[in-house]
């Protein structure tokens, strides 16, 4: 089985003929443009044109047989390809549905490339324009080989439903003789979770809640295939952000792929128990704005919707409300990190109690110092031209703190408690320790052992080197926390003791209430144990984020914005260098930080149990080189896989394979309320 990420070497190879290229490619052939003549003028051998195109659809490389399928051929007898264009039609056609009209735009406001767009599974309304006096119109929808017949109202309307994505062939004919025949592409539309009607958002958090209390076995046999348990999501995610080795996901090029497919993948588990659903995506930046002296007042934490985003008990849990002691579970049938209590948990997260928790807290830092990301920030990141930052700002900045301050952190017992943290870098700072195999935690805890029992912390063994009996433990902790790199991993939090940072005192003095009456040693002392200790933290601030319901419809606005910026460099009103490379901290001298490490631990030689180090080298993380496949797959229907670059192009907005779209690009109400309009040409 080859490593994770990699590509089989039984998959051809070949530069893919996409809209993207690797860093170090060569370059690719450009793609044609998506204008709606085109699309109808091409047929299947213009595939490999479309944004999807890539080394799968170059090699004809699916995953799932031994002798393989020819995704051309595959596709040349679906619906992905555009029906026969208008070329002789008799009629003008205008497709709506009541959002539409109500809203006073067009889904995707007139950024998406089709002349007749449909919602799947909303009814739509298609309209002849000028209809005559004294004719009576008779419609026709094929969709994958079903005719479906129609007879139109006085006005030559009719309402039909699309219940699948893609290319659908509408003919519309007069008793005059009068014959057109239209091609209507129909995709799955998001939108903002504030944006759905009461009866879709309902309907989204019920079928949601199906896939959190419903096995995968038992899903899968009501549902179908595609249906994936949240305790097999949670697991994925733990199998590819809990490594050892290092964090496939994050922190590098193939984050937002990775959380798009991802989010993909749970939607169509959605779909599976109810075809209707889609994710919707959650604008903070409304948050930031409407509840910027308390984001938790946000509707969006109502216990009819989400839950309390900070509970109110001892324990952290959320105790009322529709997410109401929302199990985390130890998943039996799953191969996955856990932690030691047997919990789909991060391994270093020693937390025993089996519900969910969130806390706005880290230490005793409010929201861990940071705020809710806003229009200001997004401002300020739509001016890089680099794909590199978009995916950096994207993990970082844009994104990450929504984690942190719903998730939170706590200690067990009050000497480990802190004053700041600095947006939660001592937890970064831990898991890069125990990446390192200087922190160690607990294989196995018994059901009954007291949390304080069961704790992660550094072996003396591993601190020999460190060993200075004039220091509180006998360690020097200040030539440790040097030696290990986290004085140059976190420039602001472990800045050296006498420095002159905060009101006449440096961070570790502030952090760790250092006053007077401590001295240096001790203070550093405090770090180191902190460090070893780890603590406990909310699912949304770990590598089983995906427990919280409220990670589902956070990837999507991050995917929604990168689209905005997509659609706009190809109409040449901004600049996007369509590169795989991913910016880290360090390259832009903004400072690093612990999860940013670039660094892999190879932990092969390591017996279980065993007090061995492992081997930890400057390198990429696999999963995020352009070639490297994802772990979700199969989003066509066709067994097909994805790499990196495959997916990201797969994901062009104006791509007819692609089963989603948006409601909107560049709406954002918040910012348009204070005068940030970032995505005009002229702003």
């Amino acid at each position: 089985m080859p490593a994770y990420g990699a590509r089989d070497t039984a998959a051809a190879a070949g530069v893919p003929a996409t809209s993207y290229q690797g860093a170090e490619g060569d370059n690719v052939p450009p793609t044609l443009q998506t204008n709606s003549s085109t699309r109808r003028v091409f047929s299947a051998v213009a595939l490999s044109a479309v944004a999807l195109a890539g080394a799968a659809f170059a090699s004809g490389r699916v995953s799932g047989g031994a002798s393989g399928v020819s995704l051309l051929d595959a596709y040349s007898h679906s619906d992905a390809v555009p029906p026969p264009g208008e070329i002789t039609n008799e009629h003008s056609l205008f497709v709506s549905n009541e959002l539409e009209r109500n809203n006073g735009f067009r889904i995707g406001q007139g950024y998406l490339p089709w002349v007749h767009l449909a919602e799947v599974y909303v009814p739509t309304l298609m309209q002849v324009e000028e209809p005559k006096e004294n004719v009576t119109y008779t419609w026709e929808m094929t969709t994958a080989g079903e005719f479906n017949s129609f007879e139109a109202d006085g006005d030559g309307s009719v309402e039909m439903l699309f219940k699948e994505a893609g290319w659908h062939t509408v003919k519309l004919g007069g008793s005059d003789g009068s014959k057109s025949t239209f091609s209507v592409m129909s995709k799955f539309v998001r939108r903002e979770v504030r944006n759905l009607t009461t009866g879709a958002l309902d309907k989204f958090l019920d079928t949601l809640h199906t896939v959190y209390t419903t096995s995968q076995a038992d899903g899968e046999k009501m549902y179908g295939p595609k249906y994936r348990s949240i305790e097999r999501l949670v697991s994925e995610h733990l199998r590819g952000a809990a490594d050892k080795e290092c964090d496939h996901w994050h922190d590098d090029a193939g984050v937002l792929t990775h959380h798009v497919a991802y989010t993909l993948e749970m939607e169509q588990s959605l779909q599976s128990v109810s075809p209707a659903v889609t994710i919707p995506y959650w604008d903070y930046t409304i948050d930031a704005y409407e509840y910027s002296t308390d984001w938790t007042e946000s509707p969006i934490f109502d216990d009819d919707w989400f839950g309390t985003a900070s509970p109110d008990n001892a324990d952290h849990v959320l105790e009322t409300g529709r997410w109401a002691y929302t199990e985390v579970t130890k998943g039996a049938l799953e191969t996955s990190p856990r932690n030691p209590y047997g919990l789909l948990r991060s391994p270093w997260n020693t937390n025993p109690h089996p519900y969910l928790m969130r806390s706005r807290y880290v230490g005793n830092q409010l929201d861990g110092g940071w705020t809710m990301p806003g229009c200001s920030d997004f401002e300020s990141a739509w001016e890089y031209t680099h794909l590199s930052k978009y995916f950096s700002n994207l993990n970082g900045y844009l994104h990450g703190p929504v984690h942190i301050m719903v998730g939170g952190q706590w200690w067990d017992n009050p000497d480990y408690e802190m004053v700041m943290t600095y947006g939660g870098e001592l937890l970064l700072a831990s898991k890069w320790l125990w990446r390192q195999g200087y922190v160690r935690c607990p294989e196995a805890c018994s059901a009954d052992m007291p949390s304080q029992d069961c704790v992660c912390s550094c072996p003396s063994e591993h601190l020999t080197e460190w060993a200075d009996e004039s220091w509180p433990r006998g360690i020097n902790a200040y030539k440790f926390l040097k030696d290990v790199g986290l004085f140059n991993m976190s420039h602001e939090f472990f800045q050296n003791y006498d420095d002159d940072a905060l009101a006449g005192t440096s961070y570790i003095q502030a952090d760790f209430s250092c006053d007077g009456s401590v001295n240096e040693t001790t203070c550093y002392d405090r770090v180191l144990k902190s460090l070893c200790h780890v603590g406990h933290a909310g699912e949304m601030f770990t590598s089983a984020a995906p427990w919280d319901p409220i990670f589902w419809p956070i990837h999507g606005f991050a995917d929604r914005y990168l689209a905005l910026k997509r659609l706009k460099a190809d109409k040449g009103t901004t600049t996007l260098v369509k590169e795989w490379a991913y910016a880290h901290l360090v390259d832009d001298s903004t400072g690093e930080s612990p999860s940013d490490t670039r660094h892999v631990c190879d932990w092969s030689e390591v017996d279980k149990g065993s007090m061995s180090m492992p081997d930890c080298y400057v390198g990429t993380c696999a999963g995020h080189h352009a070639d490297d496949i994802l772990p979700m797959s199969n989003f066509l229907g066709l067994g097909e896989t994805y790499t990196n670059m495959e997916f990201l192009n797969f994901t062009d907005p104006t791509n007819d394979l692609l089963p989603y779209t948006y409601d909107t690009f560049d709406y954002y109400p918040a910012c348009d309320k204070q005068g940030i309009r970032f995505w005009q040409d002229e702003y």
